[in-house]
């Protein structure tokens, strides 16, 4: 009986938030007209806890923390219901480089954890550096999501 009442209690948990379709805001242009390091992005979420806008979005590049967004505060300036348990969010992601080069391949992943603490996947997007150049585009033979960044003067 008590193995019963547990798994009836697991599949009523929901497993967390999940993150889908991270993409460019705009499909012809990535990043900020007048900030060429800031990257204009948007991603779907599904999480049934309802707890979403009680959490934080961890933002990467590479491999390594880039920052954290309130989520709270997302929700409020997009309007979303507090409790909404799928939608779109919005948001910027400026990215902190050393150095950039030509050709250069980026890669920008993001994650959520909602009020309840449990962390989403984290879907990515694969960047190439075009310096000085002004396509946005498909990387040629790129991975998932592939996008082309440059910024010409």
């Amino acid at each position: 009986m008590r193995l019963g009442a547990a798994l009836l209690l697991c599949a009523s948990c929901g497993g967390g938030p999940r993150l889908t379709n991270l993409r460019c805001r705009d499909p012809q242009r990535c990043q900020h007209a007048e900030d060429p390091v800031r990257l204009l992005l948007q991603v779907d979420f599904d999480d049934e806890s309802g707890t979403m806008s009680a959490g934080t979005l961890r933002l990467r590049l590479n491999g390594g923390d880039q920052g954290t967004l309130s989520l709270s505060n997302l929700f409020a300036s997009q309007q979303i219901a507090s409790g909404a348990t799928q939608g779109t969010l919005l948001f910027d992601d400026e990215l902190h480089l050393d150095a950039i080069e030509q050709d250069q391949h980026l890669e920008v992943n993001v994650q959520a954890v909602n009020g309840h603490g449990e962390g989403s996947n984290d879907p990515g997007l694969d960047l190439l550096v075009h310096l000085g150049g002004s396509g946005l585009g498909p990387e040629p033979g790129g991975g998932r999501n592939a996008r082309s960044i440059g910024g010409g003067p």
